[in-house]
């Protein structure tokens, strides 16, 4: 599954990685995708962390976090887990996409066309080891 949402407004990174993970948690729930695990990795070092602590922060990213969590919550298991920026490559491709939709778009039996190419490589890479 991929997915790409447009957001109205300037973000920071943290804000635009949060809200990607909450919008694929949401897209997991609601299209009953999930298996006992769901796994979430981010290369977003910050919202990995938000996400990992216990407290609550009540500001614009505390209250995406605090949703995420709940999202992860009622998975039977749950995690994020932090990964290096080279191996989420196919996030920021799709993160930069040109969108011009005003709905979020997702995809299901093909990926978009745009990291198509990425998909390829990586599937070379896999089946060659």
């Amino acid at each position: 599954m991929a997915a790409a949402r447009r957001v109205r407004g300037k973000h920071d990174q943290s804000m635009g990685e949060a809200l990607a993970m909450e919008l694929g948690l949401q897209l997991v729930r609601r299209h009953q995708l999930g298996t006992p695990l769901v796994e979430v990795e981010s290369d977003c070092l910050t919202v990995v962390n938000r996400i990992r602590e216990a407290r609550v922060n009540y500001t614009e990213l505390g209250t995406i976090v605090l949703n995420i969590r709940k999202l992860l919550q009622g998975e039977e298991a749950g995690r994020v887990q932090h990964t290096r920026r080279n191996a989420n490559k196919a996030a920021h491709i799709m993160a930069h996409m040109d969108t011009r939709w005003d709905e979020t778009e997702v995809w299901f039996d093909r990926p978009p066309i745009s990291i198509l190419d990425l998909l390829k490589l990586d599937d070379v890479r896999l089946t060659s080891t």
